[in-house]
Formats: structure tokens, sequence, C-alpha cells
């Protein structure tokens, strides 16, 4: 009898190969430099963008890069637990990570609200928990959603998957951050979409978010602000206006080739939260086009291996990680252009993190730990099996 082939898939082809062709996919390691070479270049742009902040700021030069490696180190510690954690006990850890970082949000928010001239609680820090709450609704999407779909009875689960997420857009909001709003209702919705639910509940998850998120957008002075500051930045006069102003007078002088690293002018206190929300625009003016579009394709090749195991784990009848990955890398890659968009003005959006480039150690965080877990899903996807077994 002749023996069975098995079979596995190229890279980049998507051709079937016989296991004497292909011994296994090389998407794992080349994930792994992709996402090293992100990484390591974001700490020289993260110093780059963050030493005069740092000496404003009373530290020393170097305190945004130490503050961005030891949270990267911390991830990868966190990351490799993941990766030899148990798959029943990774794919139920959500039942603690979902509901801390949902207190995370609250209190994040109600930071945000003032009482007269005081804010409820003065001192939180802002934005801390938006990244960290999407990756754990990723998580949470990821293991509920398999498990509601072939039911008959699932309108309460659905009832809830509504409130928590029109809850979930209403906090994000409120934390006066409403390009995280946009970020957490595509990233759930991707989630779901591809999760083959009716498209009825995508299509009203979809529309009663972004309604109530419109409407908390009109509802806000400082939103509408922002958004006036962004679309005429010349005609305004405001700090958000300033700053999105003097952002692309730095990535108009970057030119074809850019001033070099280290070189640019605009971040010399010229641009506030510089190091942070408006990195691309150090970014492009010291590596210029060039160094912009190859950055760009990084990117892009980060989520086309996503994408890759995405499908792979898919054909392998491994919906739980193909959900998983997709919505993550979706995550990270969106996230990216909308801090392009924001810093460019080509959307009226409030100034949000770029992943990997960024002086924000726990978005660095977060960000590492999405992709060890990625990892993990291109391990499974690509071999077939799973290290850590249950």
């Amino acid at each position: 009898m002749r023996e069975e082939i098995v079979k596995d898939y190229d890279d980049f082809t998507l051709r079937d190969y016989g296991s004497d062709e292909l011994s296994g996919s090389l998407s794992p390691f080349t994930f792994l430099c992709v996402t090293a070479v992100l990484a390591l270049f974001g700490l020289i742009m993260t110093y780059s963008a963050s030493y005069d902040a740092s000496l404003r700021d009373g530290f020393e030069h170097y305190h945004y890069l130490l503050e961005n490696v030891t949270f990267g180190i911390l991830a990868i510690v966190c990351g490799i637990i993941l990766f030899f954690t148990p798959r029943e006990k990774f794919e139920k850890l959500f039942f603690i990570l979902f509901p801390l970082s949902f207190i995370f949000l609250v209190f994040n928010a109600l930071s945000n609200i003032e009482m007269g001239e005081i804010k409820l609680l003065n001192g939180f820090p802002n934005f801390i928990s938006a990244d960290f709450f999407i990756l754990t609704s990723a998580l949470s999407l990821s293991y509920l959603l398999l498990r509601i779909k072939d039911k008959d009875r699932r309108g309460f689960a659905y009832i809830l998957i509504f409130a928590l997420s029109l809850i979930s857009t209403f906090l994000l909001s409120l934390s006066n951050s409403f390009t995280y709003s946009i970020l957490f209702i595509f990233t759930t919705s991707l989630a779901i979409a591809h999760a083959k639910m009716e498209k009825r509940f995508t299509f009203f998850f979809i529309l009663f978010n972004l309604t109530l998120f419109v409407f908390l957008v009109l509802s806000s002075r400082s939103d509408l602000d922002t958004i006036f500051s962004r679309l005429m930045p010349s005609y305004i006069d405001t700090n958000e206006a300033m700053n999105t102003s003097y952002a692309l007078s730095a990535i108009s002088e970057g030119a074809i080739g850019g001033k070099g690293i280290g070189s640019s002018y605009y971040k010399l206190g010229l641009i506030e939260n510089v190091e942070d929300e408006y990195v691309f625009a150090v970014i492009a003016e010291e590596l210029g086009l060039l160094g912009v579009v190859l950055i760009i394709l990084f990117f892009f090749l980060f989520f086309f291996l996503c994408f890759r195991a995405s499908r792979r784990s898919e054909k392998k009848g491994d919906e739980y990680f193909s959900i998983l990955s997709i919505t993550l890398s979706f995550h990270i890659i969106f996230k990216a252009l909308l801090s392009i968009a924001a810093a460019t003005a080509l959307l009226p959006l409030s100034g949000i993190s770029m992943p990997f480039f960024s002086a924000n150690g726990f978005s660095y965080f977060v960000t590492i730990l999405e992709c060890s877990i990625l990892y993990r899903a291109m391990h499974i996807s690509s071999r077939g099996t799973d290290n850590a077994h249950a």
C-alpha cells in the first residue's frame, strides 16, 4: 500500500508540499527575525526621540530607553512562560486577565473625570490599560466565540458581548482616548468576523459601537477641539495644532534620505510628547522617506507572516489560534497605522503610541507579549503540534 504523504504549506506560495520536500515551515524563525529587527531598531529610535525629553523631565538621558528595555525583558520572560503553559490553561487565562484589565480600564476612566478643577483619581497614569485591555479582549473572544457559535441558545452570550463592548467603548472614550476606542472596535469586530459568526451580529456589533463612539466624540468639547486642531493646524492656536504643525514640518524636512539618526531638531522641546505619540515625526525627520518605507515594509511582512499563521491554523482546525493570531497582529499593525495617521494629520485623531518605537514602557510590554503569543501560534500552525500539552 502506498504510504500517505503528510503535507505542509510553503510560506509564500501557499502550495502543498510533501514531507520529503519540506521538513517544516520557516515562518516562526522568519517571524522572530522580523520582530527582533523591529524591536531593536525601535529601541534605537526610542532613545533618539526620548533622550532630550528625559533630561527635560529631570531624569538621566537613557531613562525612557531603560524603561522600554526593562518592560521588554519582562515581556520576554512572561512570553516564555506562556509558550510552555499547557494549552488548556493558556486558553483560560482570560478568566483572570480580562477582569483585571477591565478594573484598570475603569480606574483609568475615573482618573479623567473632573470634580470642579480636581480630577476624581488624580495621579492615576493615563492610557496604561488600553493596550492590555485590547489584548485580554482578544484572548476572551478567541475562547468564547468558538463555544457559542454552534449552540442554539446563544442570545444571552450575544447580549453580554454587546454590553461589555459598549461599556468598554464608553470607558475608553472617557479616558480621553477616542483613537483607542477605534482600535478596540475594529480589533474586536475582526475577531467576531473571523470566527464566522452571523453576519447580522457582526453588523450590529460594529454599528452600535460606532454609533456610541460618534455620540461620545460629538458630546466632548476636548475631542472636537482635537479633531479641528488636527484638521486645520495652521488656523487654530492650540497646543494640539502646534504639535501637529511642527510634526508635519519635521516630516517634510526629512525629505528622501533624512538628517541621520539623532539629528532631529523638532524633538528638542518643540513637540510635546514627541517620544510617544509623535515618534513617527522623529523617524521621518531622521531617516527620511527611505527609512519610513523600510519600516512600513517590515510591519507588513510582520502582518503577512501572522496572516499565514492564521490561515494555517484554520486549515488544521485550530480555530482558537486562527482567531487569536489574526486579531493580535491586526492590533499591532492597525495601531501602527493609526499612530502614523495621527502624527501626519491624515486622520483627525488624538495621538497613540507606535508599536516597538514609542517610549511607552507598558505599551512596549504588551507589544512584545503579543509577539510571544503570535510566535506560539505560528510554531503550532507550522509544525502541527503544540509543545505545551494540556
